[in-house]
């Protein structure tokens, strides 16, 4: 397998480096910025650390065969540039970014150097959502006539997500997971209309999103980041169609680390069938896109599921998402 260094050692940075631990890829490196979060890493996971991704990429280039970026959004630009000059494979943590113009300029430079880059949306990878998607793929649903999906979860602790300028807020950070699902779904979006409420740090964090896709499909996300204290992390897809309809349900303990009290069902509907209950996964999500992403890089294949160019059209969404919350209208893409 493969080995990786990883830049940011929080929440996310430690959370794909047990899915590397799990699956046998070697962690030869973190760096992070904060000294105590890169001495703890360094501790758990025997691997060097080192203050900054540059004095790491110098040091241990020929011991790395790619970086896995998860720090603050506004950033990512920077280190995917710097990554790309130094001709590594890169996962970077989701959002993509928060503008087109950078996003494209992210895709431009890794695409001269003709690296597998991939964007870490784990719900492309989440057994449930994966079943859902190739029900719609095999048609089962017949003509869709209403998707809807939510995600309400409390607010980080670390002060970068209450910054709009770093995290974008809970329109970016959060949301961004179901409308890049439901683009991976249904493709090109046509049209968005949103309403919603602006934190009093200023990040649009409770959003309300009605999206028209190409292909005829309507859906409708809803977002809480910042929901009331002790109300558990929850998310739901629904797909109701002429002959079937499915929903997912998940619901954590009090936080999103609370897995061991979390509760989850699929079920599929059917015309004319007993409801259908799916067996649910055990095996963490994460995991299970960084060991995609690890196989891809040991095949030397492109990383096909969460492919940089198909999520960009999820931040193309994301944009038009923003620009009618400040504006009242319905924005065209």
């Amino acid at each position: 397998m493969p080995n990786v260094a990883i830049v940011g050692g929080g929440f996310m940075g430690t959370t794909h480096a047990k899915g590397y631990k799990n699956i046998g890829v070697n962690v030869v490196a973190i760096a992070d910025i904060d000294k105590k979060a890169m001495d703890d890493f360094v501790a758990t996971y025997a691997c060097k650390g080192y203050s900054s991704a540059s004095e790491m990429l110098k040091t241990e280039g020929s011991n790395i065969d790619f970086v896995d970026i998860c720090i603050p959004t506004s950033s990512h630009e920077e280190m995917v540039l710097l990554v790309a000059e130094h001709d590594k494979h890169i996962l970077c943590e989701k959002p993509f970014s928060l503008t087109l113009d950078s996003v494209d300029r992210m895709l431009a430079a890794v695409n001269k150097k003709d690296k597998i880059f991939m964007i870490g949306q784990v719900l492309r990878f989440w057994p449930e959502y994966v079943q859902i998607k190739k029900w719609v793929d095999e048609g089962i649903f017949g003509d869709i006539r209403l998707v809807s999906a939510f995600r309400l979860g409390q607010h980080p602790t670390n002060p970068w997500y209450a910054d709009a300028k770093q995290s974008g807020g809970g329109v970016y950070d959060l949301h961004v997971h179901d409308i890049d699902f439901l683009c991976y779904l249904f493709g090109d979006v046509s049209e968005v209309y949103a309403t919603g409420k602006k934190a009093s740090n200023g990040c649009y964090n409770f959003v309300n999103s009605t999206l028209r896709f190409k292909n005829g499909v309507n859906a409708t996300a809803e977002v809480a980041f910042g929901i009331t204290d002790n109300y558990p992390f929850s998310m739901n897809l629904r797909v109701v169609g002429e002959k079937a309809t499915a929903e997912f349900s998940f619901s954590a303990g009090f936080n999103l680390e609370d897995l061991s009290s979390a509760k989850n069902s699929l079920v599929l509907y059917q015309n004319g069938k007993e409801p259908e209950k799916q067996e649910a996964s055990t095996r963490d999500p994460y995991e299970m896109e960084v060991e995609y992403f690890s196989n891809c890089v040991k095949d030397n294949k492109k990383a096909i599921v969460a492919d940089p160019l198909d999520v960009r059209r999820s931040i193309e969404a994301v944009c038009a998402v923003v620009k009618s919350l400040d504006s009242g209208n319905i924005i065209k893409i």
